[in-house]
């Protein structure tokens, strides 16, 4: 009995011992460290308290921290650690850790070029070791290829522990902070509010879950959640950054463009799914957007944005398949200034990039023989929604002796079903001064620019806007006058075929500047005074035909130029002076509106002349000298002649787009439409066998139809000049029972407010 005591006093007695000395060790390991650290790595540290549980193997470490080398500023800290393992599970062949908690972990790094503020500490670890005089002889090594990385990846993780399974749980990191400087740069990243949580790690055929939380001190916060199944490598992450403010990046953007400010956040949302071990395959989708974007040049000016977003339907490299839901751009602003030395804003922004580069050493080493390229896969791409709103661009030449400024507003771009390989219809529509209108259609395949049609459209363009190029290059600024513009174009193989149609209105030019010296010799008001017509219109059409690779092709150098001598041919020819001012009269130098109260119309027109445009516009320059005036624009024609009219027409933009196999028209195509003549045979035979299945009272309505999508862009654009209000202009149809006038008009009715 009593050797059983004995027994059980020395146990008793030699666990009290072995707790006393687990207790007391880390005090002692931590004395140690401490006042040994300038020994151990260079550089001082800091341990509050260590402690030890021996009943639950519990590490708990308190206010840690290593400074800087000025013994002073913390370089990495934290308030907690905590760590509590099962020792026991050993027996089980598990390796069990129930909990990893670090509490307010602050860390600074600090870069200048290739040399960080803990390069020292990396220094105090490497070894010093003596080459060795006698050079051995290598064993040959053994080539390891990606397909061994990938099977290495793919070993179970049991079997890389001998056997032994782990289990780790409840790893959380919680307010940390940190920083990073660039100091060369002058860039500072502060993340705040660090989180980790991960509520366990698996080393097995089931997935871990991380979460990971944090905000940034200038703005934004990130969260990214993360499944990863370490046995099958299969991964998952979502990542949700909010509203992240893309100044942090200025310092790194002086390295590529030469600015005075930048801002804006950005957001994204991503799902990537995939395999470590391709992870090129992985699948992306998601949103991605940036809101408030401002660059401001040096200048003063700023281009930017206010939103741009794009939807993310599938994303994958190794397929080369890219589908974007859709790209939305709203708000858009920017600027083109091209200054007197040829150069523009744009290349100012640029200068860094445009510095020439320092030449790479040539590298005259053997080289292995080039490797034949695998065939890249073709790309698939598309976007299914393109939109472009509330745009606007600015324009400033200053060239010219006169400096050029203009505006293109409202610009929007619509487009669907974008393809990278086959053909696809992008529109554009803008909005100049002055009531003027821009219509683009694109049709196209991004995979092949050298081939498209395109048409453009442009409508009652305000001519002394231009001034500051007429100026220029003749001498005379432009005062007056309107112009449409249409030109349908057709390129394959980069050989263009254009044709282009101007019709101008009312255009006149004063005195000329004897103080300049213009780069064209030419009589404009001589010339301008020939071409116009008795009605002050100016019509005439530019063919264009060239390769745009060629270094001298140019556009509009082509139509400027057909343009300039087309008035030096007509102001030689005496004879048309004569025959002009006696078929027309001093008349034709004014403006000559007809009667003051009528604008003559074809009831057949779907949209007005640059003439009728100018007519109405000069008639309500009354209203912004008395606003008591009120007037009303009143439509009137004979719907009896109209509807015969409209009945020939109908058949013959028929015959024509049966036999020009075509569905849609444009402004060059009607002209076609009118130029056919009854007596064509071929129309005859058609007219004849159609001419029963047009309806009347369906053509009456269809005139009225158009009647008032007259009114509507009479409105529109009267509605844009000086003084016009919603309340003194109105634009109406006569009643269908006065529809009886002989002479198609608009007849002005004055009244007053």
């Amino acid at each position: 009995m009593k050797k059983r005591y004995i027994a059980l006093i020395v146990l008793a007695t030699l666990i009290v011992i072995v707790i006393a000395a687990l207790k007391i060790a880390p005090g002692v390991a931590k004395n140690y460290v401490v006042e040994h650290s300038e020994e151990l790595i260079g550089r001082k540290m800091k341990i509050e308290n260590v402690e030890f549980s021996p009943f639950t193997f519990t590490v708990t470490v308190d206010d840690f921290a290593i400074f800087e080398p000025d013994g002073s500023t913390p370089f990495v800290a934290f308030e907690k650690f905590r760590i509590n393992v099962n020792p026991t599970r050993l027996l089980a062949k598990e390796i069990s850790v129930s909990e990893i908690y670090l509490k307010g972990l602050y860390t600074r790094v600090a870069q200048r070029g290739d040399l960080f503020n803990f390069s020292d500490i990396l220094n105090k670890f490497a070894a010093d070791s003596t080459a060795d005089t006698t050079v051995a002889k290598e064993e040959p090594k053994v080539d390891t290829t990606a397909a061994d990385s990938a099977q290495a990846l793919n070993l179970d993780p049991t079997e890389a522990l001998g056997g032994f399974s782990v289990a780790i749980e409840n790893i959380t990191l919680e307010k940390g902070n940190i920083i990073y400087e660039d100091l060369k740069v002058g860039s500072k990243i502060h993340i705040q509010d660090f989180s980790v949580a991960i509520p366990a790690v698996y080393f097995s055929n089931k997935n871990t879950d991380i979460g990971v939380n944090l905000k940034f001190a200038n703005g934004g916060d990130l969260g990214i959640k993360v499944q990863f199944n370490m046995k099958t490598q299969d991964f998952g992450v979502n990542v949700t950054l909010n509203k992240l403010a893309l100044a942090v990046a200025k310092p790194y953007l002086k390295d590529f463009i030469n600015y005075k400010d930048f801002e804006g956040t950005l957001g994204v949302d991503l799902n990537v799914a995939g395999n470590v071990n391709n992870v090129l395959s992985s699948n992306v989708s998601g949103t991605v957007s940036v809101d408030d974007i401002k660059l401001t040049e040096t200048s003063g000016k700023a281009i930017g944005v206010a939103h741009v977003g794009v939807g993310i339907a599938k994303a994958n490299v190794n397929e080369m398949d890219f589908r974007v839901d859709s790209v939305i751009v709203d708000g858009a602003y920017a600027h083109l200034d091209l200054l007197k030395n040829g150069k523009t804003n744009i290349d100012i922004l640029l200068e860094p990039l445009n510095k020439p580069a320092k030449a790479a050493p040539v590298d005259t080493t053997a080289k292995d023989e080039p490797k034949t390229a695998e065939k890249s896969k073709p790309l698939k791409a598309v976007i299914n929604k393109l939109q472009v709103v509330n745009t606007n661009v600015s324009a400033s030449d200053h060239t010219p002796k006169q400096t050029f400024n203009y505006k293109v507003s409202n610009i929007t771009v619509n487009g669907s079903n974008i393809n990278f390989n086959t053909p696809c219809t992008i529109n554009v529509s803008a909005a100049f001064p002055e009531g003027g209108a821009l219509t683009l259609k694109y049709k196209g395949a991004l995979s092949d620019i050298s081939t498209m049609d395109a048409y453009v459209s442009v409508k009652n363009l305000a001519l002394k806007h231009f001034s500051p190029y007429s100026h220029h290059y003749t001498g005379y600024p432009i005062s007056s006058g309107t112009m449409a513009f249409a030109s349908e174009n057709k390129m394959s193989g980069w050989n263009i075929e254009s044709k282009n149609t101007i019709d101008i209105y009312n255009i006149d030019v004063a005195d000329k500047d004897g103080t300049t010296d213009p780069e064209y010799t030419v009589p404009m008001k001589v010339g301008l005074y020939i071409l116009k017509d008795k009605d002050d219109k100016i019509q005439f059409d530019v063919p264009v035909k060239g390769n745009v690779k060629d270094p001298e092709f140019s556009y509009l150098k082509i139509v400027w130029q057909t343009v300039m001598n087309l008035l030096i041919k007509v102001a030689l020819s005496p004879l048309k002076v004569v025959g002009n001012v006696a078929a027309a009269g001093a008349g034709v130098v004014g403006i000559d509106l007809g009667k003051n109260d009528e604008i003559y119309i074809d009831p057949l027109a779907s949209s007005f002349t640059s003439e009728q445009f100018a007519k109405a516009q000069k008639m309500v320059e009354a209203l912004a000298k008395d606003k008591k005036l009120k007037m009303n624009f009143v439509q009137n024609f004979n719907m009896k002649k109209t509807v015969e009219a409209y009945k020939t027409h109908k058949l013959k933009t028929d015959f024509y787009k049966a036999t020009q196999n075509k569905t849609t028209l444009n402004e060059l195509d009607e002209k076609a439409i009118v130029a056919i003549e009854d007596k064509d045979s071929a129309y005859a035979a058609y007219a004849e066998a159609h001419a029963k299945e047009l309806d009347r009272k369906t053509m009456e309505k269809e005139i009225l139809a158009m009647a008032e999508a007259r009114n509507q862009e009479l409105l529109k654009t009267l509605q844009q000049q000086p003084g016009v209000t919603k309340k003194n202009v109105t634009v109406t149809t006569a009643p269908r029972g006065s529809l009886t006038q002989k002479k198609a008009m608009y007849k002005v009715q004055i009244d007053v407010q």
